[in-house]
This record gives C-alpha cells, structure tokens and sequence, in this order.
C-alpha cells in the first residue's frame, strides 16, 4: 500500500510540474544566450505577456488616424528605388530605405506604384500576387502579400512614429507587429476576389523589407485597389 502511495504522489507531483511548465510557457517568450561584439555571453531573457498591453486595440487607434495616412503621404515611387536597389541594394537602402536600429539590421522601403497582376498564388495561407508594373513588359517586377497570413515586419519597421524603445520588451513588439498584420488581413485584404485576380490593374502603397542575400521585392500593401472589370 505505502509503495502504491509514493506512486501515486509521483506522478501528482510530475502532472502538476508539467502544469506549472506549460503555463509558464505558454506565456513567456525565452531569448536565448548569444555572444555580444567581443564574444562574451550576454545575459538569457525571459518576457511574460503583460495583458496590460492590447495590441489589437493600439493598432485600432492609430490605423485610420495615423497608419493610413502615412503610407498615403510618405511613399516614393517604386520604380525611383527599384533603379537604384538592382544596382546596389545598400545604396538604395541608404538613400531611400528607413531603419530605426543601428548598422546590420535591414532597411525598410515605403513604396507606391501600379501594374497589371500576372500571376495569383493563392493555395498557401500566405497568399501573394506578381505584379508586372507599369510600363508593363510582361514581366512580374514585385510580388504583393494577399494573405490571409502575412509575413515579415515590414509595416511596423517602416512607421518613424513608432520606436521599439516606447514598449516594454521585445515581445511587446512582436505582438504590436502581428496585430498591424492582422489589421491589414482584415481591413485591406479580405474583400478581393482571390479567384479573379490575374490579369487585373492594381495600385498599391505599401512596405517591403530588404531580405539579406535576396533579391525578392516582397511588398505588404496597406493601400491595395485592384480595378474591377
């Protein structure tokens, strides 16, 4: 009987330990170790969720007072930075791209322009469409996300109004990234007719991040009008 009970205070003691681990988990985002410039190891991070903080309801505030209205106003012609960028993709970033962090991380470009949609690749939940813009040559120039899934920070990392230095952790900002793409899904996305895209004009405003080693122009539009025929 008594080993029956050890037993069986065991395996209490490893469900509620498992318990205590998953919520743990499930609520923290964990930065491991990494090496700073000399090669010291830096200090392991541990960020919890503050429910304090709604960055759906953030992102709502300043989605038509501020977002919108900055992407309307602040895009340059994306053939201006494209001519550059094919060339030199540093260049280009240090001309046109914006970046809030200091030297490695990379450049943001805010970008407007319109063209003919080529090509719709909508089986993924990370939807894009080509785009071969104006003046057409037959060829996908930019690749557009569609959604429902958007990736990268693109948006976020092109917002001069916002600074990663205004919230508490980076998991905060994580979350304030996801939200605006979530905003974006919702607001700019839902309505197309996924199944009739190609071979229709569209004009975007919008952000693309230069991936290291890449030369994919991978644009997240908040500003999307595709003419209907």
């Amino acid at each position: 009987m008594v080993s029956v009970l050890h037993s069986d205070n065991r395996l209490f003691f490893r469900s509620a330990l498992l318990a205590l681990v998953l919520a743990l988990t499930t609520s923290c985002t964990i930065v491991p170790d990494k090496k700073d410039e000399k090669g010291n190891e830096e200090k392991l991070d541990i960020y919890f969720v503050n429910d304090e903080f709604n960055p759906d309801t953030y992102v709502d505030k300043i989605w038509s007072e501020k977002i919108v209205p900055y992407f309307d106003t602040n895009c340059l012609e994306i053939d201006t930075v494209l001519e550059v960028w094919k060339k030199s993709q540093d260049e280009a970033g240090k001309k046109f791209g914006y970046r809030e962090k200091a030297e490695g991380s990379p450049y943001n470009f805010r970008v407007k322009g319109s063209g003919k949609i080529v090509a719709a690749n909508t089986k993924s939940r990370a939807s894009t469409i080509d785009v071969d813009l104006n003046p057409q040559d037959g060829t996908a120039d930019v690749t557009i996300q569609i959604g429902p899934v958007i990736k990268d920070s693109a948006i976020r990392d092109s917002l001069e109004f916002i600074s990663f230095t205004d919230f508490t952790n980076q998991l905060e900002f994580a979350r304030l990234s996801n939200a605006i793409n979530k905003k974006i899904d919702k607001e700019v996305l839902s309505g197309l007719d996924r199944e009739n895209l190609v071979g229709k004009d569209v004009q975007f405003n919008g952000s693309f991040t230069n991936l290291q080693g890449s030369d994919l122009v991978r644009i997240t539009p908040v500003i999307l009008s595709v003419k209907q025929e």
